[in-house]
């Protein structure tokens, strides 16, 4: 039912001046999402038709609700003048019984919350129903219930003068309201002698003035709590991670120091898995069961395999790892890269925009770009694979079973075919065909007793060549330049 009757207005349209970031805070993310996206989600969860109110940087939301292609409409503030008339200005677009209204930086309510305010507004037969939550510090900035007797209103913080402890329900900033109310009284709404602005609380006085029902529900403070500021912002942001964290524990995955790792929505983890600390896994990433993410390492968007082996300090960007395979200590794999199952990569070694065949290895400090390598393949320490000629890139394609020597430098455009071999040192800068050996060294030259001569040779330079400046041997010559003792130092070179 809730989705035939309710409409929701979201408050997306403030400056955000607490963040002191210059950009809006509804695109800040949290766990990989960002802000404003928690509260579309959750009204597109719920079926519920959504109006965003955008004002200051309006843009940037729009932006972010397209790449999430979240179906909301917009309506537009464009002096931001408080909750109340930006509430005005969607007025045209009210058409189901009942608006449920809610701030855009509450990135952990949950659906629950809403179910429950939307079941205690209709069996109460409600003209305002609102959230609110236990809190009893007064430095929170969030509006107080005050009650006294019938009468009801919420008194903003700044404006509260009264004991915290006394009152110390807060307005968590989720209202459902009757549309019929909110037609004959938005009209109503005056502007704040302390902040010139227009409040939706108003309107829980105006209706208690008037006699409405108002009902409320309780919810927890951790799942309605606002963000204005950065240390708001992190402290959500644990929250939401450590029930991430929790959630997989509960599904067998196994953290060594839970506290000090880095994990997104929209990520995956098979059971059986061992994650290390420090491990960052961002948004979009799926990891197989048995797997073990040593410490450090970062993988983001991407996909790992069963069983296999992601060492310490790794980064995996927008790629794909095979099962059974191993990767790192130290290495980068990036841009769309393929490792197939039961490959070897290894230390220091960056992998882009490439594919490495199943069974092969590159485990030593390697540079492989642009390259199709095929099954059972050994690259050498060393091997760069120079892709790109200052103006395009290049691919180096190495098919089955070839071995790569040590210190190989692979000029492409180029073929190695199957079954080949390049010697170490090479600069592979042809095609070689299957089943060859190709060297390309230049030719070794081997001088004897060379090495004795230029030891003397420095032995000699290192001695004086004159103490008394009176002797006409005092002329010398250093590096192409002549100095006598009557010359002025600072002539010098």
């Amino acid at each position: 039912m809730i989705e035939q009757n309710v409409q929701a207005i979201v408050l997306a349209a403030g400056k955000s001046t607490r963040l002191k970031t210059g950009r809006n805070k509804l695109i800040e993310k949290l766990c990989g999402q960002p802000m404003i996206v928690f509260s579309t989600k959750l009204l597109e969860t719920l079926k519920i038709p959504t109006t965003l109110v955008v004002g200051h940087q309006q843009e940037l939301i729009k932006k972010c609700i397209d790449h999430y292609n979240h179906n909301v409409d917009f309506v537009e503030q464009d002096e931001q003048r408080g909750t109340g008339h930006a509430l005005h200005c969607t007025k045209e677009t009210w058409q189901k019984d009942h608006v449920l209204i809610l701030n855009g930086d509450m990135p952990l309510v949950t659906p629950e919350i809403i179910q429950a305010l939307y079941k205690k507004h209709i069996d109460s037969d409600a003209t305002i129903s609102f959230v609110m939550a236990h809190n009893a510090d007064p430095s929170t900035s969030y509006g107080r219930i005050v009650k006294n007797d019938d009468d009801i209103k919420i008194v903003e913080a700044k404006e509260f003068a009264g004991d915290a402890s006394e009152h110390c329900c807060i307005n968590a900033g989720i209202y459902l309201i009757k549309k019929v109310f909110l037609e004959q009284h938005i009209e109503s709404l005056e502007q704040n002698e302390t902040s010139s602005e227009y409040h939706i609380t108003d309107l829980v006085a105006i209706a208690s003035k008037n006699n409405c029902t108002i009902s409320t529900i309780s919810a927890p403070f951790d799942y309605v709590r606002g963000i204005n500021n950065h240390h708001e912002l992190w402290a959500a942001e644990q929250i939401q991670r450590s029930n991430i964290i929790k959630y997989w524990m509960e599904h067998g995955v196994r953290f060594s120091v839970a506290h000090n790792v880095h994990i997104d929505l929209d990520v995956n983890i098979g059971p059986g898995t061992y994650v290390g600390c420090g491990v960052h896994i961002l948004y979009g990433s799926h990891i197989g069961s048995n797997c073990k993410i040593h410490e450090y390492s970062s993988v983001e968007g991407s996909e790992i395999g069963n069983d296999s082996h992601v060492m310490p300090f790794t980064i995996i960007k927008n790629s794909t790892i095979g099962n059974h395979a191993h990767v790192g200590p130290f290495a980068h794999i990036q841009d769309g890269t393929f490792i197939a199952d039961r490959a070897v990569i290894g230390n220091f070694v960056e992998i882009k925009r490439s594919t490495v065949g199943a069974d092969s290895k590159a485990k030593h400090l390697s540079y492989i770009g642009d390259a199709q390598i095929g099954k059972s393949v050994n690259v050498g320490a060393g091997t760069i694979t120079c892709n790109f000629d200052g103006k395009k890139k290049h691919t180096t394609i190495v098919e089955d079973n070839v071995f790569i020597g040590s210190n190989n430098t692979i000029v492409a455009p180029v073929t190695i075919e199957k079954n080949s071999f390049t010697a170490a040192g090479s600069t592979i800068t042809k095609d070689v065909p299957s089943d060859t050996l190709a060297i390309e060294r230049g030719t070794q030259i081997n001088k004897l007793g060379y090495a004795k001569k230029l030891r003397e040779d420095e032995e000699e330079a290192s001695e004086p060549v004159c103490k008394n400046v009176n002797d006409p041997r005092s002329k010398t010559q250093f590096m192409g330049a002549v100095r006598t003792t009557n010359d002025p130092i600072e002539n010098d070179i």
